[in-house]
């Protein structure tokens, strides 16, 4: 019997495996920048310095205007010159990339130009005579869309550097004082192993669909959080291969990269900091959060599809479906109440992936995979980095 139930298992994990089968990203050059020049040739060049940290912070010229990616990276310097003044025998390398679109490679140059040039905001972190200097900028320019192409290309052009790590964090997060000097003490102290990732919080819009989503998360956060990709350090072995095109989070590929489902504690790679904070905005619009929740639904269904069985219960019984009573355990912590609205909100989920999982399997039957899983939309950037909102990052939740 146990064993008809492993091969009906297996089965079913790889029906749904075959029906997505998506393009490889092309493989091809970039351009690079540094200090406010197109620099020859499609190598990162030799005098950066080796090992430290990559930190990268991808954008897109579609995503929001030259003003706020500056201010986006400002924000980000700044927050790496407290690990510098903190660790200044640590290398830093920061990898601005830029994506474009059709008609869209000259401005992207140009705004690379403009960001990693004088004046852009490296001097301003600099601190004064004595004080470490700010970490190399090399911006690097490549078609779109997709982050993971944007980490791919990264993870390519570094690799001659032998990095012991890399940082990333998204455009649009602010990141409280202190964040990034936490990750990296904990980083090292793990002995450069594992992830380690910042407790985000998600600020609300003045939007339906924002709010709806502030009150579903607020009932459905997983008892054990795991690194977010808008703000964690990861170990380079982690990402030495790049991420496959079928994983369609970046998150979601080192997750079940460190998972260890034969451990006591299954997540003790994976490591989320309470006092490292961040803050961003969710998603405004209705039609951009439902291509979101589409996107990261078949993120979970083809994750859950190819790895191995005992790692992907883990997952469905302790993250995804936490709650969802008799399927896995239930979630009585906030009270009754709480509880059965985490069962009513997870119960839907459940139908809308076994769905997903079923067309995908259907797919792979007829030898008519799916091939491309769009992302959200453009244009409906907001960052409390970029609104010069001081003060606090806001309690987990707010």
């Amino acid at each position: 019997m146990r064993g008809g139930i492993e091969d009906g298992r297996l089965w079913w994990q790889r029906a749904v495996a075959r029906g997505f089968d998506p393009v490889p990203a092309p493989d091809g050059p970039v351009a690079l920048v540094r200090g406010g020049r197109v620099l020859p040739g499609h190598e990162a060049p030799v005098s950066l310095p080796g090992g430290g940290l990559g930190v990268l912070l991808p954008t897109y010229v579609a995503r929001c205007g030259r003003d706020e990616q500056r201010t986006a990276l400002r924000h980000l310097l700044a927050a790496l010159a407290e690990v510098r003044a903190a660790r200044p025998e640590l290398p830093l390398t920061l990898w601005l990339g830029m994506q474009y679109g059709p008609g869209e490679l000259a401005e992207a140059v140009r705004r690379l130009c403009e960001l990693t040039g004088p004046g852009a905001g490296n001097e301003t972190t600099s601190g004064g005579a004595g004080a470490p200097a700010p970490p190399d900028v090399v911006g690097f320019a490549l078609p779109g869309p997709g982050k993971i192409r944007t980490v791919n290309a990264a993870l390519r052009l570094a690799r001659p550097l032998g990095h012991t790590g890399w940082l990333w964090t998204d455009d649009d997060v602010r990141l409280a004082p202190g964040c990034l000097v936490r990750l990296v003490d904990r980083f090292l102290e793990r002995g450069a192993t594992g992830a380690v990732g910042a407790h985000l919080s998600a600020l609300p819009r003045a939007s339906a669909a924002a709010l709806t989503m502030d009150r579903v998360s607020r009932v459905t956060a997983p008892p054990a959080p795991y690194p977010a990709a808008a703000c964690m350090l990861v170990a380079a072995d982690v990402l030495a291969g790049g991420i496959p095109a079928r994983r369609l989070a970046d998150d979601g590929h080192v997750l079940f990269a460190l998972l260890d489902p034969a451990a006591p504690d299954p997540w003790h790679d994976l490591e989320v900091l309470p006092e490292a904070r961040g803050s961003f905005y969710r998603v405004g619009r209705a039609h951009d959060t439902l291509r979101r929740l589409r996107r990261s639904l078949y993120s979970h269904v083809t994750c859950t599809a190819d790895h191995p069985w005992p790692a992907a219960r883990v997952y469905l019984t302790e993250v995804l479906f936490h709650g969802l009573w008799p399927l896995a355990p239930w979630d009585g912590s906030g009270g009754p109440v709480r509880g059965a609205k985490r069962w009513a909100v997870k119960a839907v989920q459940a139908a809308w992936f076994c769905s997903v999982a079923a067309g995908l399997a259907a797919r792979g039957a007829l030898g008519r995979p799916l091939r491309h899983v769009p992302w959200g939309d453009d244009g409906d950037f907001r960052s409390p980095a970029a609104e010069g909102r001081p003060g606090t990052v806001p309690a987990a939740g707010h």
